[in-house]
């Protein structure tokens, strides 16, 4: 059975599949300014990596890969910042590898989106 969102706008009513609602719909915005903002995370015994991430179109995407990165075993913060492309994880470095962040990123966009890390130059 295919489910249906629907909302009630002031202008009448939406329609959508939830499908199409999954990606590139407004997240809710935490910061004031309504933009995400990239904060190093401060963890103890962990080191931090910062990857160029490309192929995010909106906030939904760069939560995605915060989302993807965040479920790789040995991850202890990650932030994502959709305008500086970029995501700064910090991580066990005894139990996770460049490499695997590089390839949660690859797979966060699924079968919609194509997302490409690389490490990025500091």
């Amino acid at each position: 059975m295919k489910k249906t969102l629907i909302a009630l706008t002031l202008g009448g009513l939406l329609s959508a599949t939830l499908a199409d609602a999954q990606c590139c719909a407004p997240a809710i915005k935490t910061a004031d300014n309504g933009k995400a903002t990239l904060k190093p995370a401060t963890i103890a015994n962990g080191s931090t990596v910062t990857l160029k991430v490309t192929g995010m179109t909106c906030d939904k995407c760069a939560a995605g890969v915060q989302n993807a990165l965040k479920k790789v075993d040995g991850v202890k913060a990650a932030e994502v910042s959709l305008d500086k492309k970029q995501a700064v994880v910090t991580v066990d470095s005894a139990k996770v590898k460049t490499e695997q962040l590089i390839a949660a990123v690859d797979k966060a966009g699924g079968d919609r989106h194509t997302f490409k890390a690389e490490k990025a130059e500091k």
